[in-house]
Order: C-alpha cells, then sequence, then structure tokens
C-alpha cells in the first residue's frame, strides 16, 4: 500500500482484517519512489496507491509497476473527481479508480473481486503449464523430425534456422560436428525389435546429461541410433566438446558391463548445408560397428585403439581361408546387421564388409564363394528366428536363390550382398510392421480400460507394451495418424460427453471419473477440445 498521509495510511491497514480474509499485507511507503523497489522485491498481486504524493505520484507509479509486472492488479484511491486522472489511470491498466473517502466495506468488495481475478487467472497458467508439459511429446517429436531433416540435408539453411528457433534449437555455429551412438547386449540378446530396459535407461541417462548442454542437440533415429549434432565456434572447442562427450558416455557405461557401446564422430564442417558430409562419414565408419566383439569410438584423435583388422600383405588370389579371420565374414557378422540394421547402412555396412577382408582375399573366387554361401545361410537363420518355421528364404527373388551365379567379380558378390540385405530387411520390417500393429492396438485397449488413472503417461502405456518410449511414441503416432496425448485426451473427452449428456453428476466429478483429479484442469481440457466448457455442453445437448 503506498499512501503519503501517514493517518489515512494507518487507518486503512488497522481497519481491514487482511488475514480473515485471505489477504497479507506485504509492505507500505509514503510515495512511489520509496515504494517501486519494494514492489519489486515483494512482487505483490494488488498493489493500493494514493494518486497524488511526493517525488513520484501514483500514476507514475503505476505505470513503472505495470512495465515490471504486467499481471499486478492496481488500486488507485483518488481525493479528485477528475475525468483526466481516470481516463489516465484507464490507459495505465488501473483496475480499479477509488474516490476518498473509502469505507472498508467497499475497499474490500473491490479487493475480493481482484482476488478472485488473480486465482482464477493463476489456475489458468497453471492449466496452461501443464497442458504444454502433457504435449511435450509432440514437441519432442516436432524437434525429432526437424533434426532428422536437417542433418539429412532435406532443409534449406533459411529453413533450417527459422524452424529451428521457432523450436528452440539455435543451430548457428562456425563448425558441426555429427555423432552416433549405439548400444548392444553383449550377451547376443540384440534383436532390433525387442525391447530393452537396459538400453532405455542407459539412453535416458545420456540424454538427460545433455539437457542443459547448449551446444548439443540430440534424437533418437530409427534402430535406436542416438544421433548427436555437436556445435561449436572453433576447431578447437570442437574437439573439447567432443572429447567431453566421449568421456561422459564412458562414465555412463560403465554401470552396464555386459553392454557394448559404439560410438563414431563425423569429421567437422563449417556450413550448415554440410552437416549430412558429417553424418555420412560417421555412418559410414559407424558401419563396422556389426563386425566388432568389442565397444568401440570411431574417433582418430580420440587416442582408442584403432580397430584390429586382418593383415592384408601377405594374402595372395588363391587365399587360404585359414589364413585369415574367418570371424570377419561369419554368419555372425551378417546375422548381427539382419538383426539390427537399418536399408540406409546397407551400402556402408558392405563395404566395410569386404574392405574388413582385405582386397587381395576379395580377390579370391574361393573366398567368394565361402562370403556368399555363408551370407545365404545367415538368411536362413534369420528367418527362422523372426518367425518361419523351417529357416527358407521364399521371401528372396528368385534370382537371389543361388549365390553361386554372383561370384564371377568382387562387383557382383557385393551386388549379391547388398541384394540380399535389403530383401531381409524389408522382410523384417514387414513382420515388424505387423506387431507394430499388434503393439498399438493392445495400447489403444489399454487406454480405453483404465484411461480414468490420472497417473496414465506415454511412459506407463510404452512399458505395458513393452516397447521403449520414444519408439512407441514415433509408431503410436505412424499408426494412428495421431500422438499418444491427443489419443488419451479424445478418449476421455468422448466418456466425459456421455456423462455430461447421460448423467446429472457435476461437472468436477464428471472429470474426476475421466482422468482429471483436478477440475479447473478438466475444464481447461475439455474447452480446449470441444470449444466450449462442460457446461455449456451439457446446456446445448438438453436443449436440442
Amino acid at each position: 500500500m503506498v499512501e503519503d498521509e501517514y493517518a489515512i495510511r494507518e487507518g486503512i491497514k488497522k481497519s481491514i482484517r487482511w488475514e480473515r480474509d485471505g489477504f497479507e499485507l506485504v509492505g507500505e511507503a509514503g510515495d512511489g519512489e520509496v515504494a517501486f523497489p519494494k514492489i519489486l522485491k515483494t512482487k505483490p498481486d494488488i498493489l493500493i496507491t494514493d494518486i497524488r504524493m511526493p517525488f513520484m505520484d501514483g500514476l507514475e507509479l503505476s505505470r513503472l509497476v505495470k512495465k515490471e509486472m504486467p499481471g499486478i492488479r492496481i488500486v488507485v484511491l483518488s481525493g479528485y473527481d477528475d475525468f483526466n486522472y481516470a481516463r489516465e489511470a484507464i490507459s495505465i491498466g488501473v483496475e480499479e479508480y477509488i474516490l476518498k473517502p473509502v469505507s472498508e466495506e467497499s475497499l474490500m468488495e473491490e479487493l475480493r473481486k481482484l482476488a478472485d481475478s488473480v486465482r482464477a487467472e493463476r489456475r489458468d497458467d497453471e492449466a496452461k503449464i501443464k497442458y504444454m508439459r502433457d504435449r511435450e511429446e509432440i514437441r519432442m517429436l516436432e524437434q525429432q523430425k526437424f533434426l532428422h531433416d536437417m542433418i539429412g540435408g532435406k532443409l534449406s539453411i533459411q529453413d533450417s534456422l527459422t524452424l529451428g528457433k521457432e523450436l528452440g534449437i539455435d543451430i548457428a555455429a562456425e563448425f558441426y560436428s555429427v555423432v552416433l551412438m549405439h548400444v548392444f547386449s553383449g550377451k547376443g540378446e540384440n534383436n532390433i525389435d525387442a525391447y530393452s530396459g537396459t538400453k532405455e535407461e542407459i539412453y535416458s541417462r545420456v540424454k538427460a546429461i545433455y539437457n542443459d548442454v547448449d551446444n548439443v542437440y540430440l534424437y533418437e533415429q530409427v534402430g535406436d541410433v542416438l544421433c548427436f549434432l555437436e556445435k561449436a565456434d572453433s576447431p578447437d572447442e570442437m574437439r573439447e566438446s567432443i572429447l567431453k562427450g566421449i568421456d561422459t558416455i564412458k562414465n555412463v557405461m560403465k554401470d552396464y558391463k555386459d553392454v557394448l557401446y559404439f560410438v563414431s564422430i563425423g569429421k567437422p564442417v563449417e556450413r550448415i548445408r554440410d552437416v549430412n558430409i558429417s553424418y555420412e562419414d560417421a555412418s559410414r565408419k559407424f558401419a563396422e560397428r556389426y563386425m566388432l566383439d568389442e565397444s568401440c569410438v570411431f574417433y582418430e584423435e580420440s587416442g582408442e585403439k584403432p580397430v584390429i583388422r586382418p593383415d592384408r600383405r601377405n594374402l595372395s588370389s588363391d587365399i587360404d581361408l585359414t589364413s585369415i579371420d574367418v570371424n570377419m565374414i561369419s554368419q555372425k557378422t551378417i546375422l548381427h546387421f539382419l538383426k539390427n540394421g537399418t536399408l540406409s547402412e546397407i551400402g556402408d555396412f558392405t563395404e566395410e564388409y569386404f574392405a574388413s577382408m582385405g582386397k587381395e582375399a576379395v580377390e579370391s573366387l574361393m573366398l567368394r564363394q565361402y562370403v556368399l554361401v555363408e551370407a545365404m545361410l545367415s538368411a536362413a537363420v534369420f528367418m527362422k528366428d523372426i518367425g518361419k518355421e523351417d529357416g527358407r528364404t521364399d521371401e528372396l527373388p528368385k534370382e537371389l536363390s543361388n549365390p553361386m551365379e554372383y561370384v564371377s567379380t568382387a562387383e557382383s558378390a557385393k551386388d549379391y550382398i547388398r541384394r540380399l540385405l535389403e530383401s531381409m530387411l524389408e522382410y523384417r520390417n514387414r513382420i515388424s510392421d505387423m506387431k507394430y500393429t499388434e503393439t498399438i492396438e493392445k495400447a489403444k485397449t489399454y487406454i480405453q480400460e483404465n484411461y480414468q488413472n490420472d497417473d496414465m503417461s506415454l511412459q506407463t502405456v510404452a512399458s505395458v507394451v513393452n516397447v521403449s518410449t520414444n519408439h512407441f511414441s514415433a509408431i503410436f503416432r505412424r499408426e494412428t495418424g495421431e500422438t499418444f496425448i491427443d489419443y488419451l485426451t479424445s478418449v476421455r473427452m468422448e466418456k466425459a460427453k456421455t456423462l455430461l449428456v447421460c448423467t446429472a453428476m457435476k461437472t468436477s466429478d464428471v472429470g474426476f471419473e475421466v482422468g482429471y483429479r483436478d477440475p479447473h484442469y478438466f475444464s481447461y481440457i475439455f474447452k480446449k477440445t470441444v470449444g466450449m466448457s462442460p457446461k455449456e455442453y451439457r446446456k446445448s445437448k438438453k436443449e436440442s
């Protein structure tokens, strides 16, 4: 309260029982100049001020306070019935203009009105915050799509900057580098379609670490690969950031002894349009992970032990298979890729697969025959693993059923491997799509039967259907055309409509019945979704 006349100030203070009516007097002053810093410090919801005071009058004070605290309610007390004063007060945003002398009853009546307004606005603000938090899934998907498209070279520079800013992603920098991370079970349980609580826990920990890091953005790709976009303003800053990131991942992985992890760092680039080049460089090196039995970081400057490949110097064209590391061309390598690889990785994997044998070894007809037969056997094992009873590969095009037709040259052998992998992965993906449909139907059934639970979330439903949260969010939107939260809200609103029309339940009870413990939030969501409040909806249906 700001009033230059001490007697009036004391009279107002003592005549009103503040606590009884739900108020707290947090400060007082004799003029606006003294009051202003106190107001900024205590941040009251309502300001009562006289209009004429020395040093700084009530209108000037109101103008300054409104600029710093737009939501504050201001009551001006004036001994002057002057239209110009009132008009200026209204233009400033003063809620009430009261002439002196003012009685306790009339002042309290105005204060109660303002208090109700403050509470309603506060409830609305809380509802908006909860609404935005509930819809974080949508923002997450939009950010992931943006990063995927930008790194994939699908966006112009202008679109990258503009869209990134809208999504809270500032990509402007001098240098960029793409980093990829993938984890496998060290016990062979590495089927890409299998839910792994351990993998999700690892990725969640890594994401949490980078939540507040300004120079790194990440998203989860198809195939459960984490993709990081690193940015920096100098080569040294980039190198320092990358090495720090490698140490961060290593520290996380110390807690998971049976899990293999792979990190690949793409070469730094200086232009946004070249980010895709860094991504392709990281992907090419990353393809080698399917041939390794130990965790590895693919980064020349990291000081990591280099990947050991067979000694290629003494290999002749009539090579003896016993002279090379047959593990590099065994069924395990192809089978590993068939379970975990993606269609976009086939080219890089094939090149790395053949490069691991050495140029001279690949020129051996006998080795090429061995490789292609092993590849066909891997496909048969894979078919059996994903549900084909006898492991027959009759899903393959006929021309791939005889690998010996492709052994004449190294390029034809590579072509066979590429086409074999493509056919197998396409079949795997078709099987996965059918499983996804079953998964989504199971999720929808669970939502229909449990929508009353106010703690239902994306995470809880994902765990029920045994799929990682990120993966579930993506496939739910793909299969249903809407996000999880939109579907859940739709189910709840339809149930609420039925209860509003067919029962006499209070709107607060209706909200509770469909999963909203906060009546105000239920009304907020209902109006946001349906276009009218629950009471208006009930009335409209009874009148129609």
